[in-house]
């Protein structure tokens, strides 16, 4: 019997509530409002007045207090039965002051940098699509309507190469509307070998852009 009640006695001791207060101070010894208290981690519903104080029950069985603050930082202190404990944080306003400048002048860059994206590509405008060869593709000569590919460091004879159009050989491009052409690509070698013979000075490969792309 005497055990038994023993035993009673100590659970009700260790599930005592004593009572804490104290204050809560930033840097600057000022009282930091609405900080939130957690006792061994656990998240009460206790938080600072205005005045930083605070007053808070908790089991004699708890061994630390911790105080939470967004814009000053936490602390943490063991109880080790004190019932009175003030908290410093360490974060100052000024420093709050130079995160918040930091953060509308980074939101400041980004509306800058969304404002100056190209709203559109400028289209270059070329008279015929041989002068828009000229300005656009690389390793070729062109001379009025005359077209020659690099081949290494040389060129290809005087023969013109085969032009192709959408997948489909043509015996000119001089009727092409630049304004019309999406891409254009010069094909040697093993790729201009699928064209067999015809391919031999070399491909120049021409793709317009379909109805919905001249739109826009």
């Amino acid at each position: 019997m005497w055990p038994f009640a023993y035993a009673h006695a100590d659970a009700r001791n260790s599930d005592k509530l004593i009572t804490i207060s104290g204050k809560v101070l930033n840097a600057e010894n000022k009282p930091v409002a609405g900080a939130v208290l957690y006792v061994d981690d656990l998240k009460t519903n206790t938080s600072t007045k205005n005045n930083g104080s605070y007053k808070i029950k908790v089991s004699s069985s708890a061994i630390n207090i911790e105080v939470r603050s967004h814009e000053y930082g936490t602390s943490k202190k063991a109880i080790n039965g004190q019932t009175s404990i003030d908290f410093l944080l360490a974060v100052s306003n000024e420093h709050v002051l130079k995160s918040e400048n930091t953060k509308k002048a980074t939101v400041g860059q980004d509306s800058i940098i969304k404002s100056s994206k190209p709203r559109g590509k400028k289209m270059n405008t070329y008279n015929d699509i041989y002068q828009m060869i000229r300005a656009e593709v690389s390793g070729v000569v062109v001379s009025g309507r005359s077209v020659q590919i690099q081949q290494g460091h040389s060129f290809f004879g005087s023969s013109t190469p085969l032009f192709v159009i959408n997948g489909v050989i043509v015996n000119s491009i001089d009727d092409v509307n630049p304004r019309e052409v999406k891409s254009i690509r010069i094909l040697k070698g093993s790729e201009a070998a699928i064209y067999g013979i015809n391919g031999t000075n070399g491909v120049i490969s021409i793709t317009l852009k379909n109805g919905t792309e001249k739109e826009q």
